[in-house]
């Protein structure tokens, strides 16, 4: 579920949810998504927490690899390339905020410019897991044409990226036990010898 009329700003405060253009040098996007993931909350957290799932479920991100030999937790920086349209929206980011099972977050240090945050709470047997994310599209003539186009293509990515890591989740947790009953011709055959045995003694 996604909160297009207002965002949580990362930084604490409230960020209006836009489309539109905030000055006239950049393009300014906060999105919020909101899903109930049929998994455990620790299922969910270390699918996220590997980065070498990233690709698999952030749909049109097609680079998040580590530049250190630091790969999760707080500190760890990663090269990250996303398609968005007709462009392709490169930075590096830093993992600046790192709870086992409660959250994940980063922003970026070099290039398209970003923000964002996963968080997660136990919820009964599953996960409620909220995307959050604010970034800064190009500026400038050229930058607004390339921005009008990106802005939706992004914020679609981001939907699907969120309904892909509940599927890739919900297929990873482990299955509940079936309760196994014998068959009527091996109850009948082991009452059988169990009347044998009776008999003999």
């Amino acid at each position: 579920m996604i909160s297009p009329a207002l965002t949580p700003s990362l930084s604490g405060g409230a960020a209006p949810y836009s489309t539109a253009y905030d000055t006239e040098d950049t393009a300014v996007g906060a999105i919020t998504i909101h899903e109930t993931v049929d998994a455990t909350v620790e299922t969910v957290f270390a699918y996220v927490d590997d980065y070498r799932n990233t690709t698999k479920y952030m749909v049109g991100l097609t680079k998040w690899k580590p530049t250190t030999d630091v790969t999760h937790g707080k500190g760890a920086k990663f090269e990250v390339a996303m398609k968005a349209g007709p462009a392709t929206l490169g930075s590096i980011v830093d993992i600046s905020l790192w709870s086992e099972n409660k959250a994940i977050g980063w922003h970026s240090v070099e290039g398209f410019k970003q923000k964002g945050q996963w968080a997660f709470r136990r919820a009964g047997d599953g996960t409620d897991v909220t995307f959050t994310m604010e970034y800064e599209l190009p500026g400038g003539i050229a930058g607004r044409m390339l921005s009008r186009a990106a802005d939706p293509v992004v914020r679609s990515n981001l939907q699907r990226s969120v309904k892909q890591l509940k599927q890739h989740t919900e297929k990873l947790k482990p299955a509940r036990p079936t309760k196994t009953t014998a068959k009527p011709a091996a109850k009948a055959a082991a009452k059988r010898g169990t009347g044998g045995r009776a008999a003999k003694r």
